[in-house]
């Protein structure tokens, strides 16, 4: 199985939907992290089951009280979710300062104390996305003895400190030692996430793990980048299992027959139009969508292998209507 990792102002429900219907092969999404107790305006649009029907959609919630918790997944449960997210990952400095997101697992007591009551109450099922600790490697132990205590649906584990962000190697190694730590003491299902960039990264990452490996992967980034990659590992993945082992000339047949690919113009161009004419209607001021389709193409730029200097050309509108022009001037040239 194959979740879309939530990226806090990137994959809104204009996003999900365009990308569910272009390229899909998600068996979950995962909403942006809400950040107010009473769902209301854009949140309570991001959320709302009529603008995520085609998909499964597990809600994220940030928070590091108990009752504001509480509080947002019973909104949630009245809007017919029977699960949420709880988000203890995020790196961000503003989050992090207020011993939220990853920067709670910096401090193990309000942590055991926030979870303690979060589970007592909760009426809705709890998953928990998660980092190996904050500063140090020597961390998740402590944190993984905290979180066996309580039936988390799913624990999603990005193997780095939150101080490093998305920078270096993940820790595989710890990852392993943290599943194998987890499966002895909980039944809870464990994910991966974390730089899974192509079928090359995927395949080293679940090699790597061997044993370890689990049956669903968590990918962010790398779907941004290139659409198509949730096809392309499923297709491998199928392939493997038709076509296992070497090929006359001793190469790994299930690796020549699947590689990646990126998304023919015709999709992608259908796919680009929808996200922009969807941000132009979800906002009211037309230069916000230009300037979120900017930062989409800080990541699809790269996937798309797009000249740099039609990116930049295309970095420089401000209005749709120069957008438009500097888009068609780089799609034609891919």
């Amino acid at each position: 199985m194959l979740y879309f990792a939530p990226l806090e102002g990137i994959t809104t429900y204009v996003y999900r939907n365009a990308f569910n219907r272009y390229f899909g092969g998600i068996d979950r999404y995962f909403s942006p992290f809400l950040t107010a107790k009473h769902i209301k305006g854009r949140e309570k649009r991001e959320v709302d089951p009529e603008n995520n029907a085609d998909f499964k959609l597990v809600p994220q919630i940030l928070t590091n009280k108990s009752d504001f918790f509480l509080a947002v997944a019973r909104q949630l449960e009245e809007m017919g979710y029977k699960e949420v997210n709880l988000n203890l990952g995020c790196p961000s400095g503003t989050v992090v300062s207020k011993k939220r997101g990853a920067g709670l697992l910096g401090d193990t007591l309000m942590l055991e104390t926030f979870l303690d009551e979060i589970f007592e109450a909760s009426t809705v099922k709890i998953s928990i996305k998660t980092r190996l600790g904050m500063e140090s490697l020597y961390e998740w132990e402590d944190i993984y003895n905290i979180f066996v205590k309580y039936p988390a649906s799913e624990l999603i584990i990005h193997p780095r400190l939150g101080k490093e962000f998305y920078k270096g190697e993940v820790h595989l190694d710890s990852y392993i030692e943290a599943a194998r730590f987890y499966e002895k003491n909980k039944t809870t299902k464990l994910i991966y996430n974390g730089d899974i960039n192509d079928i090359a990264s995927f395949r080293y990452i679940r090699e790597t793990l061997g044993e370890n490996a689990p049956d669903t992967f968590m990918i962010g980034r790398g779907l941004l980048r290139n659409p198509t990659l949730a096809y392309t590992i499923k297709h491998y993945e199928d392939t493997e299992g038709r076509n296992s082992g070497n090929d006359a000339s001793g190469n790994d047949a299930t690796v020549d027959a699947v590689s990646d690919r990126t998304p023919d113009i015709e999709t992608f161009k259908k796919f680009h139009d929808e996200i922009f004419e969807g941000y132009i209607m979800e906002m009211n001021y037309e230069k916000q969508a230009v300037m979120k389709m900017k930062e989409l193409w800080s990541y699809m730029g790269e996937g798309l292998g797009a000249d740099k200097r039609l990116l930049k050309e295309l970095y420089k509108a401000k209005t749709p209507a120069e957008y438009r022009n500097a888009f068609q001037m780089l799609i034609s040239c891919l």
